[in-house]
């Protein structure tokens, strides 16, 4: 998150350059160099607080001035950049490739710094590359495996991020990404963390299902039993316990469990998940 807050911090400053009409050489003054100064204006390095400071006051702006600039176009960006993940997020669990391919266009077209936009299209990328295994490759694979570990330790974003890209590893990989996220978090209680690690706990479950192995299934499971059923956490609940029963016939071969299932997935169509419910039921098709 730092990074993208430096990646603001050097448009803004070009911007204010560029209204008073200078070249980044008589803007800089003897501050720093002109080829450091260069890479934060193109979003490559970082500026530092003491150097930050130095360039506003030797080119008369004021600081507070400057930095309401930059809390109304961070705050901005915040709404544009969550209204874009909703409509990913959208696009994605209805499969909706068009609408997802629109959803670039408006990033290009957007007021999001070039980094924010790179950052963005990328994420659409990975998305479509799920939704059409033949749009992937391996560099887009790697560039976006290396973009969540660019994040240190699991933070929020980290979580999501990886939540979002879990397909992009194997069963083994994930199964120890999640066994340290779980260590780092057991006893939290902040909702919106639980909510990550329950979404993730459920894709270790389907990936199990497509593999055919259960035998690190029960040590997940057990992992998030203390976190309690609320409003917001329903949802991961449900669908957990979906995939649960689908395991347990697939274990036991007791059919009589597939009603359970059907029941899971009525409740949620009738919450008006109706392109998810089908999505439910096609996975019961495809693995009875």
């Amino acid at each position: 998150m730092q990074r993208g807050i430096n990646m603001m911090i050097g448009s803004l400053l070009k911007e204010y350059r560029l209204k008073q009409n200078k070249s980044q050489r008589k803007f800089i003054g003897s501050i720093v160099t002109q080829s450091y100064y260069s890479k934060v204006e193109k979003n490559i390095s970082q500026v530092t607080a003491d150097n930050l400071i130095g360039l506003l006051q030797y080119n008369n702006i004021s600081v507070q001035e400057f930095f309401n600039s930059f809390s109304q176009k961070s705050d901005n960006s915040y709404r544009q950049t969550k209204e874009l993940e909703n409509m990913m997020i959208e696009a994605y669990y209805t499969n909706n490739i068009e609408q997802m391919h629109n959803i670039k266009k408006i990033i290009h077209e957007s007021t999001l710094s070039e980094y924010d936009k790179n950052y963005q299209t990328l994420m659409t990328n990975g998305f479509l590359a799920l939704m059409n295994p033949k749009l992937n490759s391996e560099k887009l694979t790697s560039t976006i495996k290396n973009k969540i570990f660019d994040i240190p330790s699991y933070t929020q974003d980290k979580l999501m991020l990886y939540c979002d890209f879990m397909r992009f590893y194997s069963l083994s990989d994930n199964e120890i990404i999640t066994r340290n996220i779980l260590k780092q978090y057991q006893s939290t209680n902040d909702s919106n963390i639980q909510e990550l690690i329950l979404a993730i706990v459920c894709n270790i479950l389907i990936f199990s299902i497509e593999n055919d192995k259960f035998e690190n299934v029960s040590y997940f499971l057990n992992k998030i039993q203390n976190i309690k059923t609320t409003p917001q956490l329903l949802f991961y609940k449900i669908d957990i316990e979906f995939f649960k029963n689908i395991i347990e016939i697939k274990n036991s071969n007791d059919a009589k469990k597939i009603n359970k299932c059907k029941n899971f997935i009525k409740t949620l169509q009738d919450a008006g998940m109706k392109e998810y419910s089908n999505e439910l039921r096609k996975f019961i098709k495809d693995n009875f």
